[in-house]
């Protein structure tokens, strides 16, 4: 009897460290895949990306100014969930707020655009082969989570930024 709980156990141990090898290995894949994306960009995709990542930033910083001691209160409010924030938060924006919110998106949208103009056929191939590589990989939720961890790990490497 104490044998099989040895076997058990040594077993369990040999599963979950299999299975800590292989998240990291996934982690590691996808910091490994974003570099070469960035190697293969020219000088200009690399100042366009920076641009547009200024510009947020300043239209950001724009709009956090132009709110009022209210929806400040509402924006920092964190006993609400995100989209109850988003909800209150809108529902509170002046008309001039919401045109500067209006500009921002335009001025991403208009950025992206030209940075996938600059784009060449074989950049277009290898996004298209990663995000091939990306759903054979992982399912929907793990991906997200992936796209998430990411995102927290360039805030927090930006200095929340």
């Amino acid at each position: 009897m104490k044998s099989i709980k040895i076997i058990a156990l040594a077993v369990f141990v040999l599963l979950v460290g299999i299975s800590s090898a292989e998240a990291q290995q996934n982690q590691n894949r996808g910091k490994n895949m974003n570099r070469a994306a960035v190697e293969t960009m020219t000088s200009e995709q690399k100042q366009l990306i920076q641009e547009q990542r200024d510009r947020i930033k300043e239209k950001r910083e724009l709009f956090r100014a132009s709110l009022t001691e209210s929806q400040l209160v509402i924006f920092d409010n964190n006993d609400l969930t995100r989209q109850e924030r988003h909800d209150a938060l809108m529902k509170s924006l002046t008309e001039t707020q919401k045109a500067l919110m209006q500009e921002h998106r335009l001025s991403v949208q208009e950025s992206k655009q030209a940075f996938r103009n600059s784009m060449t056929a074989e950049q277009r191939q290898q996004i298209r082969s990663r995000m091939q590589m990306n759903r054979e990989t992982q399912g929907s939720g793990e991906m997200r989570e992936t796209v998430r961890e990411q995102r927290r790990q360039r805030m927090h490497n930006n200095g929340g930024n």
